[in-house]
């Protein structure tokens, strides 16, 4: 399974200011992904996106779910993404989500 993660922020974007904050590495490591057994009560590998946002993780086949680490209302928002790995078939599961900093 390979995937890009997008870290989104509902604070507006000012092309002019100088010191608007960037996605970086290190903000990347702060939202680890989960993929969990479909069911969502066990976790089978914690994986964290590279500096460019994407990740990459060998699974068996099998129906999972990735998510994100601290999804809760008032913190990260996302939303779970269901899929499925299949015998030498690629699958690609891409996470958007929002930090909810203003």
């Amino acid at each position: 399974m390979q995937g890009h993660l997008k870290i989104l922020s509902p604070k507006p974007v000012d092309l002019g200011d100088e010191n608007a904050a960037t996605v970086t590495a290190e903000n990347y490591a702060d939202y680890p992904l989960l993929i969990l057994s479909r069911g969502g009560k066990k976790e089978i590998a914690r994986i964290t996106a590279n500096r460019n946002g994407n990740y990459r993780v060998e699974l068996p086949p099998g129906d999972y779910v990735l998510d994100v680490q601290g999804r809760a209302p008032g913190h990260v928002r996302a939303k779970p993404q269901p899929f499925t790995v299949v015998s030498n078939q690629p699958v690609r599961v891409d996470m958007d989500i929002d930090t909810g900093i203003r």
